[in-house]
């Protein structure tokens, strides 16, 4: 039986940045595997009927009734898995990832189903598969959960076995505790820190243009790799501080921030997974939240006291990550820039998506998706075998195309300088 239930806080706010984002699958948010070596498309099949009913998220369609958003979660039923032979051709991998790019940029419509399945053939030992789908469902720790659970079932599945359930919380769980908390004092502490912390706060004064009236302005990226000497040196200072890799990457973008702007006060956004509690480790889910890391230095700050401050930043944030964004977000000033906070925004994923999978003689190697940018200025790190791909992500009427290139390199100059 289908079951009709509010959207959570966080849905209600993507459905309205959807509404015109809607270009280019600016909401897709996809799980890309390349699979090498036998592959048995029945079991993948039954691999992914298996994750649709272990999780409620993959059979969840939205419709909205005046001004409230509901989610119409859906009863278990087979997966649809579309599958297409590409031509042998010399270029194979470029067919396909041409291919891809346009699954990629093909928007899904949520309120018909907001899963799409898609399975390319190379050869009877290649293939390329893409769960895609739309951002209501899932967020980037979701695509992990699933990355990693798909290998595990098709592997219990081709052994004869049976695949467990998984025993995390569901997101309507998540949901109902989340709205527990906001109605509650729950969340009263949270509430008071991003209060205090909020206060006064401003983007940096970076060159973007004033937000345009017409919002679905066209989004580019520009990409540079940071090789992995210079991760290696990042890991290394990190460590010598206690604390991880991000913050010493965060602290890289202050430094370039600083020199660009003259500011010591700082602050940009931050998706953060919002998985403290150990109920919703494996949940599949819109969870992801928006958090500000506003870092304030001395004239003489060094590199090393820059990290320990960011360190500082990051696990006060990490503690009071569970609160939802626009509830505490600050407002613009009637004098004051429209500019908004949530316009900068700043992340690394936590693990490379290309890891591999041995499934007995096949291995599942994740895909790195080329996806489309979500925020008007967006530094994103994606790590892999190889080491960092640091990538910006800009709306076109905003950011000039030079600047930049100029920005993303100077980046990878700096972290560089930073890791000797």
């Amino acid at each position: 039986m289908k079951r009709d239930i509010p959207a959570s806080v966080g849905q209600r706010l993507l459905w309205l940045l959807s509404s015109y984002r809607r270009h280019e699958g600016a909401m897709n948010c996809p799980l890309v595997c390349r699979i090498e070596g036998p592959l048995d498309v029945g079991l993948l099949q039954a691999a992914l009927s298996h994750l649709t009913a272990s999780h409620e998220s993959l059979r969840t369609t939205f419709e909205r009734r005046g001004r409230q958003l509901r989610q119409i979660i859906h009863d278990v039923g087979t997966i649809d898995l579309r599958q297409v032979d590409l031509p042998v051709e010399t270029d194979a991998d470029q067919t396909v990832l041409r291919a891809l790019d346009r699954e990629l940029r093909t928007e899904i419509d949520p309120t018909r189903w907001s899963v799409r399945t898609i399975l390319w053939s190379l050869g009877d030992h290649d293939h390329l598969f893409c769960l895609n789908m739309h951002h209501l469902v899932t967020d980037t720790a979701s695509c992990l959960v699933l990355q990693r659970q798909l290998g595990e079932v098709y592997g219990s599945l081709a052994a004869g076995g049976t695949p467990t359930k998984s025993r995390s919380w569901q997101f309507s769980q998540f949901m109902a505790w989340q709205e527990r908390q906001l109605r509650g004092p729950g969340f009263a502490r949270q509430r008071d820190y991003w209060t205090r912390q909020l206060v006064g706060v401003a983007p940096p004064s970076l060159p973007l243009a004033q937000p345009s009236v017409t919002p679905s302005s066209r989004r580019a990226s520009v990409e540079a790799q940071i090789p992995h000497r210079v991760v290696e040196g990042l890991r290394k200072v990190a460590s010598l501080r206690g604390t991880t890799i991000f913050v010493a990457a965060l602290a890289v973008y202050y430094v370039l921030v600083h020199r660009r702007t003259g500011e010591r006060s700082l602050a940009v956004a931050s998706l953060f997974a919002n998985r403290l509690r150990p109920e919703i480790a494996g949940t599949v889910g819109f969870l992801a939240n928006l958090v500000v890391l506003r870092t304030t230095f001395g004239d003489d700050a060094t590199f090393v006291s820059l990290v320990d401050v960011a360190r500082s930043t990051v696990l006060d944030a990490l503690a009071n990550q569970e609160l939802p964004f626009h509830v505490v977000a600050p407002q613009p000033g009637p004098s004051s820039s429209p500019l908004r906070l949530e316009d900068f925004v700043f992340q690394m994923l936590a693990e490379p998506l290309d890891d591999v999978a041995k499934v007995g003689p096949t291995a599942f190697r994740g895909v790195v998706p080329n996806v489309t940018g979500r925020f008007d200025f967006e530094l994103a790190l994606l790590p892999s075998a190889d080491g960092i791909a640091a990538k910006l992500y800009y709306t076109e009427s905003r950011v000039d195309r030079a600047w930049a290139t100029s920005f993303i390199e100077d980046y990878v100059a700096t972290a560089d300088a930073a890791s000797r």
